[in-house]
């Protein structure tokens, strides 16, 4: 049965394993909150559980760390579903309250994931997956989420802003050592813009960086292209400084040919294009230390 008190808020203090990032709980961005509580009220409780030997606080909350902060903000008292429960229940019971919440971000659940690991709650992700009846690969993205360096999520306005799908295309251009390198350098300088950008031009810069820092990889021997029934169809030979693809004359056509040409340039004015709106929000070479990449030369031949 619950327990359903008022309480006042300076005599609650939050759970060490809550899924909130404190340093962006404010007045801004806990407005329609404010508004909200001040308005109508608080409408629904926040879960806590009795301090016993705490000189300064008498409840610790599980979950509802917005709802403190504005109810300390408006000096009101807090509805607070008071139990005794274990880590373990608790952990279940803040899982089933973020599941009906829209805007706890991936990149909190994967921060609270991690901390469960390395607090010894659980001992491996393949548990935390059982234990709150999640995909094992839906933990492990959360996780790899959580992972992403302080320079990418601080190139944001908030972390928060991230969502599920940008986190990982992200992940992804951080794992390859020279996409690495150049989404890093970009998501730096966006750091250092204030006010920083709209979060989707922040992803946008991002993802054109790491699409300009990928680089071909260089292969010691040609490669030869085949067709379904494993008949060479075309060789392609990489030199330091360009590429070369070298088709038999009797393969192609005049008609193919131009094909052939057409989209080949397509593909590469794409890439010129990325390219040029990345360096478009660079104020000058002297910025960027004189960082350039070559975008590589393609050369279709007949022999």
């Amino acid at each position: 049965m619950k327990n359903v008190i008022l309480a006042s808020p300076f005599q609650c203090r939050m759970w060490n394993l809550h899924d909130r990032i404190d340093c962006h709980i404010n007045e801004k961005t806990c407005k329609a909150e404010i508004d909200s509580m001040a308005k109508h009220g608080q409408l629904v409780p926040t879960l806590g559980r009795p301090l016993h030997r705490d000189p300064n606080y008498k409840i610790e909350l599980i979950f509802g760390a917005r709802r403190l902060f504005v109810a300390r903000h408006l000096n009101k008292p807090i509805l607070v579903d008071l139990r005794e429960i274990s880590d373990q229940e608790a952990i279940a019971a803040m899982d089933i309250e973020n599941r009906h919440r829209k805007d706890l971000s991936v990149y909190e659940r994967g921060l609270s994931y991690a901390r469960w690991l390395r607090e010894g709650h659980f001992r491996s992700q393949e548990e935390i997956a059982r234990s709150l009846k999640l995909s094992a690969s839906q933990v492990s993205r959360m996780l790899k989420i959580a992972q992403l360096p302080a320079a990418v999520t601080g190139a944001f306005d908030s972390p928060l802003d991230l969502c599920e799908s940008w986190a990982l295309c992200l992940v992804e251009a951080l794992e390859d050592p020279h996409r690495r390198q150049a989404t890093l350098r970009e998501a730096r300088e966006i750091g250092n813009i204030n006010p920083r950008p709209a979060a989707a031009e922040v992803y946008r810069r991002l993802l054109a960086a790491s699409a300009k820092g990928r680089k071909v990889a260089k292969k010691s021997h040609d490669e030869v292209v085949k067709d379904s029934s494993g008949e060479p169809l075309f060789r392609i030979k990489q030199a330091s400084r360009s590429i070369s693809l070298v088709i038999p004359t009797e393969k192609v056509s005049h008609e193919a040919l131009a094909n052939i040409r057409n989209t080949l340039a397509q593909l590469l004015e794409c890439e010129s294009a990325r390219a040029t709106a990345s360096n478009e929000h660079r104020p000058s070479k002297d910025w960027r230390h004189g960082s350039s990449s070559a975008l590589a030369e393609c050369s279709a031949t007949t022999a």
